[in-house]
């Protein structure tokens, strides 16, 4: 977000400290500069109430709601009733019951280990059975399969429609902050008309999870390590943004085991937006893995040993061989083509747009398409933890990335024309083919 230039200059330094600083926002040298303190600007706007100083906050505060944020609920409403008719025309699949049993096990005492996934899965699909599934026999795999859990299928898949929700609105806040309200509206555009980000919010799995876990662990690490301009306790006053950002991270690593590979690059992101106070990062960093791991350990039911003995057994950094070709070949035909197409042409029309003009060059640019590169060769390099469920886990961060080129086009006199009917062609394409792709995809799931 950029304060247009009509605005006084304490309005628009309110909202450059807002989104955490200007190495975040397009064009930040239209910011104020820098060598006022937090407590300097604060001490500014200590003014009786009832002046126009004291009005701004409330002025700001009612910025925030508006027309872009009515397009946007709009929007995600939009993704419920694609998720809610998913939901009703696909029934549960053996996949979706063995993660059910399996939870209803975990509730009955068994200890069984996975290699890649925590119990996370296992339990939210059980979440909301609760009632029946205390009520039981110890063998809960007699008496049902996934024919006659289906009838719950509403209340099994609720929170995996809930983890959807909550990625969409962060990915529509996360590039509206970056971006403005242009690449905003190309972002929740984008993720409320791609067919694989409605199935998969329907369904029974760790993929939601995991791309809402690493897409919040990323931009939560980076919102976090911008709060350090400001001079206070870094503990103390971010203790709230270190609990969002460690349940983050416990999500990530609950859902999928080797995406705690992400976190690296989430810690240099953190190191390089804060050259002058890299210790207080890394300390913030690692005050979220502790709170990962407790969220873990609850996750494991408070079991020191069960923890223990799955965290032993479980597969980090499954490398292979890699088969590049054929990971890229059922990457670009059975997902990308099938699944988000529209991401895909605004994607390579992003990468082009950002190795050509140096305008679009920026660290907002830049994050998302190294965490996406990353996952990407995660995905080649380790086909048998989870080979191409990878590629879903960095579709939120290639819709990011393409909002935020987008974002300088739509802005630029010389492209902006070419920008706005190729950006906006393609998300209209998409909503179109989201119908389709949608029938395809309930097809294909109900054979699975």
């Amino acid at each position: 977000m950029i304060a247009p230039p009509a605005l006084d200059r304490q309005i628009r330094w309110q909202l450059w400290r807002s989104v955490g600083g200007g190495d975040l926002i397009r064009h930040s040298s239209r910011a104020p500069e820098r060598d006022k303190t937090v407590t300097q600007m604060r001490s500014e706007n200590s003014v009786r109430s009832g002046s126009d100083e004291a009005n701004l906050d409330r002025t700001l505060a009612r910025r925030r709601y508006g027309a872009p944020q009515v397009f946007a609920a709009t929007l995600l409403l939009l993704f419920l009733v694609q998720c809610g008719w998913f939901v009703a025309n696909v029934p549960l699949s053996q996949v979706e019951g063995n993660y059910i049993l399996r939870g209803i096990a975990l509730l009955h005492g068994s200890r069984a280990a996975d290699r890649h996934h925590s119990p996370l899965v296992a339990e939210a699909a059980v979440a909301g059975i609760l009632p029946m599934v205390w009520r039981l026999p110890a063998a809960p795999e007699a008496a049902f399969d996934q024919f006659a859990l289906d009838r719950y299928r509403w209340l099994v898949r609720a929170p995996f429609l809930m983890a959807g929700l909550f990625l969409g609105a962060s990915v529509w806040y996360i590039a509206r902050r970056l971006y403005g309200n242009g690449g905003g509206y190309v972002a929740i555009s984008l993720y409320c008309f791609t067919p694989g980000l409605v199935a998969r919010s329907s369904l029974v799995g760790p993929e939601i999870f995991g791309a809402w876990g690493t897409f919040s662990a990323v931009f939560a690490s980076i919102a976090v390590a911008h709060t350090l301009y400001a001079p206070r306790h870094a503990f103390l006053w971010n203790r709230k943004r270190i609990a969002v950002l460690g349940i983050a991270i416990g999500i990530m690593v609950g859902a999928q085991f080797a995406l705690l590979l992400v976190l690296p690059l989430a810690l240099a992101f953190m190191l390089w937006a804060v050259p002058g106070r890299r210790r207080a990062a890394a300390g913030i960093l690692a005050a979220a893995g502790v709170i990962a791991l407790l969220f873990l350990w609850a996750v494991y039911g408070t079991s020191i040993g069960f923890f223990g003995v799955s965290m032993a057994k479980a597969e980090w950094a499954a490398f292979a061989r890699p088969a590049l070709a054929a990971t890229l070949n059922g990457a670009v035909e059975g997902f990308f083509q099938r699944e988000a197409p529209a991401t895909v042409l605004l994607t390579v029309l992003s990468v082009i747009t950002y190795l050509l003009w140096p305008r679009t060059r920026f660290f907002g640019n830049t994050a998302p398409l190294l965490v996406a590169a990353e996952i990407a060769l995660l995905a080649i390099f380790m086909p048998n933890a989870a080979g191409g469920i990878f590629f879903f886990y960095g579709l939120p961060f290639l819709i990011v990335f393409s909002a935020g080129v987008f974002a300088d086009l739509f802005e630029s006199r010389r492209y902006q024309s070419f920008a706005v009917g190729v950006g906006y062609g393609a998300i209209l394409a998409q909503a179109g083919f989201s119908l389709v792709g949608l029938i395809q995809l309930a097809r294909g799931y109900r054979g699975f």
